[in-house]
């Protein structure tokens, strides 16, 4: 059996670490009326071969060289009047450009050479990943078996001259049958449709919790009260339009397959919040959240929970915003699910019980969260953090120059800015002696740019310089000046010393001079000079101070530079 050639547009089958990605850019792309589409998601070494015989090219590597064929990148073009268009003149120009900086925002990336020169409009791929460690099977980590099951058929299928990749390590091979068997196959045997051989019904995790969904789905309804309009299982009629990219009617609703439905769940809540990648609880209230009050909410109560039960990241809580980033996915897969799930399920009945239609729908939902409370009592409890300990999750260095390479030749001032967001966020969670020596090179060369580049670059340095100079309680430590009275009087006083000793200069001065009377000025009136000469040797203390930060502050920057 052959691959096919075919392009495809499927993000089902997508490495996890772009799937919800790939999905959230084309939300906020919808949002925003911009009309791109994935135009093609994974490739098959086969087509990859056909594409880059062509000429002339449209593509500049062969069989397994792309990040296509690793279900890490998709293409993003333009559907204008049911037509595709890679046309990026005039006003299409800003469209490709605010498409690449929503990719960069979502942890993704234009494909760009060495020189810093675009090459795909259309493409975008995981930051940090390269072909040639995907050749070696040297992939990223949390690849669910929807992804791995479909690579390695891929890999299975392929007879062309390249090599193939590694299979992932993911799937588990079933042991071979006894030596002589032969089993007898009767005429009753039926082979799997179609429908059976959907992705949806392979995965057993998510069968198994989506067994507890379809129970509470129901069928068709259109209930005047119910903002989500006609739905059918479950299936909302704007849910349905999305998923389709056509406008449905009632009627589409009502005649929705149960197979498309299981496709669209699957897809749309369970794999887009990367439920395939957490404990079973875990993933339970998550996914059956996400299909009840929608995805992002369904993120940003499990942000609220985690913070609830007073697990940190980083020493502080996680930022509530609805985002399933690369921080609050660790810090959810390193807790314990058990007790995350309580959390989870309370916050969620706290959220549901202030909604303006708890009283028509309240009954029915607080049904379903006692029944939720059963089903996830019969689950796998899970491992992880608990509250008495604080969680630390840093990320990994291998992003860093990625990032400031394409800050480095950034044309757009809002990419400049999305991208020294993410780099000083990397460098804020990395271990400081690591990165300086994985960044110095980097930096030193970015400093030397000119225009506005160069401009950038400067600004850049001083931060990263201030963020590795942290200590380890995260505050820079006390120059000389500042801890001259001991580090806990320095600390009291680290920042204030120069408006205590002004505001103290002013309110010595002027207040003898005010037609004020009571001890409180007669006591100032009279030991005046005292007075200013402590605030005096205040004031300059606090100057001095901020003259020896900034002296170390420019010793880093020009470590970095030099």
């Amino acid at each position: 059996m052959s691959n096919t050639a075919s392009r495809s547009s499927d993000v089902s089958v997508l490495h996890p670490a772009i799937r919800s990605k790939v999905i959230a850019i084309q939300k906020k792309l919808h949002e925003e009326k911009i009309p791109f589409e994935v135009f093609e998601a994974f490739r098959t070494p086969e087509r990859q071969a056909i594409l880059y015989d062509k000429r002339p090219r449209v593509t500049w590597v062969g069989p397994w060289g792309s990040i296509h064929q690793y279900g890490l990148a998709v293409d993003f073009v333009l559907r204008i009047d049911g037509e595709w268009s890679w046309d990026d003149s005039g006003k299409n120009a800003g469209l490709w450009a605010r498409m690449h900086e929503l990719a960069l925002e979502n942890g993704m990336t234009p494909l760009y050479n060495k020189n810093g020169e675009l090459l795909e409009k259309p493409h975008i791929q995981l930051i940090g990943v390269s072909s040639s460690d995907l050749r070696k099977g040297n992939y990223p980590a949390g690849g669910d078996e929807a992804w791995a099951e479909h690579l390695s058929d891929l890999i299975d299928n392929w007879s062309g001259d390249f090599a193939p990749p590694k299979k992932p390590k993911i799937l588990q091979e079933p042991p071979p049958l006894p030596l002589g068997a032969v089993p007898e196959m009767d005429d009753s045997f039926v082979h799997e449709t179609p429908e059976a051989s959907n992705a949806s019904v392979n995965d057993p995790q998510f069968k198994k919790l989506h067994e507890f969904v379809k129970r509470w789905e129901g069928d068709f309804v259109n209930h005047p009260s119910d903002p989500g309009g006609a739905t059918n299982m479950g299936i909302t009629i704007s849910t349905l339009t999305e998923w389709r990219g056509t406008e449905v009617t009632v009627d589409d609703v009502k005649k929705l397959s149960r197979a498309e439905a299981d496709q669209i769940f699957r897809t749309r809540y369970y794999a887009s919040n990367r439920c395939g990648e957490m404990p079973e609880r875990m993933a339970m209230v998550i996914y059956n959240c996400s299909v009840l009050s929608g995805r992002k909410r369904a993120i940003t109560l499990a942000q609220e929970a985690f913070n609830g039960l007073g697990l940190l990241v980083g020493g502080v809580p996680l930022i509530v915003d609805g985002i399933l980033g690369r921080m609050t996915m660790s810090a959810l897969k390193g807790t314990d699910a058990s007790l995350f799930a309580d959390a989870f399920m309370d916050r969620q009945e706290e959220y549901l019980r202030q909604l303006n239609t708890f009283s028509t729908f309240g009954k029915g939902w607080l049904n379903r969260m006692g029944a939720l409370r059963e089903f996830v009592n019969t689950l796998q409890k899970g491992a992880g953090a608990r509250p008495a300990r604080q969680m630390t999750v840093t990320e990994n260095n291998r992003d860093l120059g990625t990032l400031i390479d394409q800050l480095a030749t950034s044309e757009s001032s809002n990419s400049r800015e999305v991208l020294q967001k993410l780099l000083l966020e990397q460098l804020r969670s990395n271990d400081r002696a690591a990165t300086e020596k994985s960044i110095s090179a980097k930096l030193r060369a970015l400093f030397r740019g000119s225009g506005n580049e160069g401009e950038n670059s400067a600004n850049l340095l001083s931060d990263a310089a201030a963020i590795i100079s942290t200590g380890p309680d995260g505050k820079p430590p006390l120059t000389p000046i500042n801890a001259a009275l001991g580090q806990v009087i320095g600390r009291v006083l680290n920042g204030k010393k120069s408006i205590i000793g002004l505001i103290g200069l002013s309110l010595t001065t002027l207040l003898p001079q005010t037609a004020l009377t009571g001890d409180i000025v007669s006591f100032v009136s009279g030991h005046q000079e005292v007075f200013l000469t402590l605030f005096s040797v205040i004031t300059g203390w606090g100057m001095f101070g901020k003259m020896d930060k900034a002296i170390r502050l420019m010793g880093l920057i020009s470590e970095l530079k030099h």
